[in-house]
């Protein structure tokens, strides 16, 4: 299983790479692929936890594991990069650096964890400092509403409810498409299907399917 598990990991990665280096269109779905991993990684682990742990320790031993295992990094990348570029924009010599200047104004959501709503803001400006942070936005969104959905969902009714996700998922990303193409939707964005794609609900299919095969 394990083998198996970092084949798919190295596979996901492989088609994201190739995507950004443009030599592979479809390689997005690499991402969708992590999503899906994240689902049927996460989801018995919760089961079990929610069958042996009395409510607050659940919810303790859950989130305190999460933070330890994503906090550091992430905010250490964070932290890094911030002191580099002050270092650079203060310096008697600087000349204008975009991606520099991009990444300390949109640094605010990465550190909150909402770089994907800035994502689909008229305010955003790529910079390959912090543009690909939206997914890790994603995935602490979900890690946030999964563990309640599995933890108050009786256990009875958990299939039905991923099912229901699977289903929701492709609903919903057509209801925005046709809310956005109408101008029903306020989000200021040249590509529509970026604005889809970036979003924590349009995902919620790809974290289901990988529960529900779990």
């Amino acid at each position: 299983m394990n083998a198996g598990l970092t084949s798919f990991r190295a596979l996901a990665f492989f088609a994201v790479f190739l995507f950004h280096m443009e030599v592979f269109e479809a390689g997005f779905l690499g991402v969708q692929a992590f999503f899906v991993l994240s689902g049927f990684l996460l989801t018995p682990i919760l089961l079990d936890m929610r069958a042996n742990l009395a409510s607050r320790r659940f919810f303790i031993n859950f989130y305190g594991r999460r933070a330890l295992r994503i906090f550091p990094l992430y905010y250490a990348y964070l932290f890094v990069v911030t002191l580099t570029s002050l270092m650079i924009l203060g310096r008697d010599d600087y000349v204008g650096i975009e991606n520099v200047e991009r990444f300390v104004e949109q640094l605010p959501w990465a550190l909150t964890y909402t770089y994907n709503f800035f994502h689909v803001s008229d305010l955003y400006k790529h910079t390959p400092l912090v543009t690909h942070f939206w997914s890790l936005a994603v995935e602490e969104q979900y890690y946030l509403v999964w563990p309640l959905l599995l933890f108050f969902t009786p256990v009875r009714y958990l299939k039905s409810l991923l099912l229901t996700f699977i289903i929701a998922g492709p609903a919903y990303r057509l209801a925005m498409s046709i809310l956005l193409s109408e101008g029903l939707l306020s989000m200021a964005v040249e590509r529509m299907d970026l604005a889809i794609y970036v979003m924590p609900f349009t995902q919620m299919d790809a974290f289901a399917i990988g529960g529900f095969f779990a």
